[in-house]
């Protein structure tokens, strides 16, 4: 399979995750709670009624809000696409901070101008970048993150490392797709349809560092 269609099958991969983990599981719970609203309503327990009504208000809410973050994701940066792509990484860490993520940092380290991006190269950077951040709201408990964006050897390389808890590589490749890894697969033939690499060094209880090095002119 080309890196383009193992880019569009990840990304049906990660939709449908996301899909099941989140809202599907939270519609699921308030079915049975609409049920349980039905006895409580036959049997007069207003009081309780009440408080599972509270309940499925807050569930629905965040069903609401899971949908619109998936959609946004989905969709290019709310930015101008002429805007710098710094200005893009700083976007997007505004984004994972109203998200609840940990406190993030980004760190320039050049004192070259970053030069203008194609919107392929564009894209694909904050995809990577999106993909990265999800992973450590969702999955690393880390307690800071730190981006770093660098330009060396005619390439640019974007760093995302956290403090987290990280993970075997070698278990979750032995994961089927749909269990977990669909995106740092995807992260990877993004880099890759550009001609550039990627790298990730984890280990349980050491954190993640992933890197995304793309050939710029």
């Amino acid at each position: 399979m080309s890196d383009e269609l193992q880019t569009v099958e990840n990304e049906r991969r990660y939709i449908a995750r996301e899909l099941h983990d989140g809202v599907a599981q939270t519609t699921q719970q308030l079915i049975l709670q609409a049920s349980l609203c039905r006895k409580l309503l036959e049997r007069r327990r207003l009081e309780m009624l009440a408080d599972e009504l509270a309940d499925m208000e807050v569930r629905a809410q965040h069903a609401s809000n899971q949908v619109r973050e998936l959609m946004a994701d989905l969709r290019p940066p709310l930015i101008q696409p002429d805007a710098p792509f710094v200005e893009w990484i700083r976007a997007e860490l505004d984004v994972h901070l109203t998200r609840g993520g940990p406190p993030a940092e980004f760190e320039l380290q050049t004192q070259e101008t970053v030069p203008n991006l194609s919107t392929p190269v564009r894209l694909a950077l904050m995809r990577i970048l999106q993909e990265a951040l999800l992973n450590a709201r969702k999955h690393a408990a880390a307690r800071k993150i730190t981006v770093t964006l660098t330009l060396g050897g005619h390439a640019l390389h974007l760093i995302v490392a956290d403090d987290g808890q990280g993970f075997s590589t070698s278990e979750l490749r032995a994961r089927p797709p749909e269990r977990g890894g669909a995106g740092l697969t995807s992260m990877r033939a993004r880099a890759l349809a550009l001609g550039g690499e990627f790298k990730i060094q984890t280990a349980p209880g050491q954190g993640t560092r992933i890197e995304a090095s793309v050939p710029i002119k």
